[in-house]
């Protein structure tokens, strides 16, 4: 397995880096190492080969070889992985009393809300799509939850804009997330096609 860090990472610990100092910086890095631990335990945990992991600015992301080949089960088991790995870090900060704490706490609950948002590509998206999605259904659904997510980041970035210059780490976060989705939505048939190509080859 190969680990890597998005380079979108660089802008944002910098901003980090200059608002918060080093201190801030380290414990976030570290809370994304952890959250991103528990997806590839949950994968491996459930049979799947993690080829690439990639760290993101909300935990990261896990290239996994035919991914949709997976049951149901297996799917939301590694998409709550991370989250389970981040409650157990705030459930330390919440008992365990040492320098720090209180920042700790506030990072492990942030990283944690912000990926049980129920929009993709985050962890609560992730988990609802699997449950969601069937095999007859799946291109229909998934293009669904791509038009929903895109339409709920594009409010609330107008949302945060409100609170500008304040919230401009959220909103470089939400464009990222929005960006993200666009890309996934205009490539849907092709994945869908690379699909439906995998899954005759198996069969035949």
């Amino acid at each position: 397995m190969k680990l890597r860090l998005h380079p979108i990472l660089v802008p944002f610990f910098l901003l980090l880096f200059i608002s918060g100092g080093f201190a801030l910086y380290a414990l976030i890095f570290m809370s994304l190492l952890i959250h991103e631990a528990g997806h590839i335990v949950a994968a491996r945990a459930s049979g799947m080969k993690v080829r690439i992991c990639t760290i993101l600015p909300y935990g990261g992301e896990l290239q996994i070889p035919s991914r949709y080949l997976y049951g149901k089960k297996q799917q939301v088991m590694v998409a709550i992985g991370g989250p389970i790995a981040t409650a157990i870090l705030l459930f330390i900060g919440l008992i365990v009393p040492f320098p720090g704490n209180d920042q700790f706490v506030r990072i492990q609950l942030a990283i944690l809300f912000l990926n049980l948002l129920p929009i993709l590509p985050l962890d609560g998206g992730q988990a609802l799509l699997a449950l969601l999605e069937s095999d007859a259904n799946k291109y229909k659904v998934r293009s669904a939850f791509l038009i929903y997510s895109i339409s709920i980041l594009s409010v609330l970035i107008l949302l945060l804009f409100i609170g500008w210059p304040k919230t401009v780490l959220a909103i470089a976060l939400a464009l990222f997330l929005l960006v993200q989705n666009i890309s996934a939505f205009k490539f849907r048939k092709y994945e869908r096609a690379y699909e439906l190509l995998k899954r005759k080859q198996l069969t035949s």
